[in-house]
């Protein structure tokens, strides 16, 4: 599979686990929270996640990575509304 497939097939993806993107190029995907995710233009998919710039985990299953990232998205809002609400009384 190539980048570009690998891209079309990780956007259709991102839209389903309704993930908001960013920016999109031929080799990131931005998107909230200062998540990317790198594409390898490899034979086989491989998607490398980064936060921050930094890397972290890496996935070659599209719906493993979507599941992650949309656990995380959702754990960092609710501890930002947590957050957001612990100073008013």
């Amino acid at each position: 599979m190539d980048a570009s497939q690998q891209k079309e097939l990780l956007l259709c993806a991102l839209k389903h686990f309704d993930i908001d993107v960013l920016e999109a190029n031929s080799q990131c995907i931005l998107l909230h929270n200062n998540y990317a995710i790198s594409l390898a233009d490899t034979d086989t998919p491989h998607y490398q996640l980064l936060q921050a710039g930094r890397p972290g985990e890496s996935f070659s299953d599209v719906v493993k990575l979507c599941t992650f990232i949309k656990i995380h998205l959702d754990l960092n809002e609710e501890v930002g509304v947590k957050n957001s609400s612990a100073g008013k009384q």
